[in-house]
């Protein structure tokens, strides 16, 4: 990635979170967490893609057809799971919930937690934990 798209990033999430924050009328911590989980995000990076180039709005369009495109139906059961996991997960490596999510999201195991539930469930939270930090460091390698 050139230098310019390194500057420019940046100041496109800044003020995508803006009018995140006020479209859905969320703070903008919860709009930056909007932006961090949308699998939109790392394709701002991406170079060939000039995702950058598009304007607030038009990048809006492409994170909300993003989010509905991913989005996907998770039952209770589940999203208690998901939701006990990255809590604890968050305390054992003192991240905040925001961090520990962009993590996750950032290497999959998010995914990897959901695909996974009937297994990772019958689990102790040590071992899951261990088992998110094993998926991360594959992710890392790759």
């Amino acid at each position: 990635m050139g230098v310019y798209e390194e500057q420019i990033v940046p100041i496109k999430i800044s003020h995508l979170a803006e009018y995140v924050s006020q479209r859905k009328r969320i703070s903008l911590d919860d709009a930056l967490m909007y932006i961090y989980v949308n699998p939109m995000y790392d394709k701002l990076y991406d170079e060939g893609a000039k995702w950058w180039y598009l304007s607030t709005e038009a990048l809006y369009d492409e994170f909300e057809e993003t989010r509905r495109r991913e989005d996907r139906e998770v039952t209770r059961e589940v999203f208690e799971f998901f939701t006990y996991t990255l809590e604890k997960y968050a305390q054992a490596k003192n991240l905040t919930g925001l961090q520990a999510i962009a993590l996750l999201k950032r290497f999959g195991a998010d995914d990897y937690l959901l695909d996974h539930y009937d297994l990772l469930h019958t689990q102790g939270t040590g071992y899951v934990i261990d088992e998110i930090d094993r998926y991360i460091q594959r992710r890392k390698r790759k």
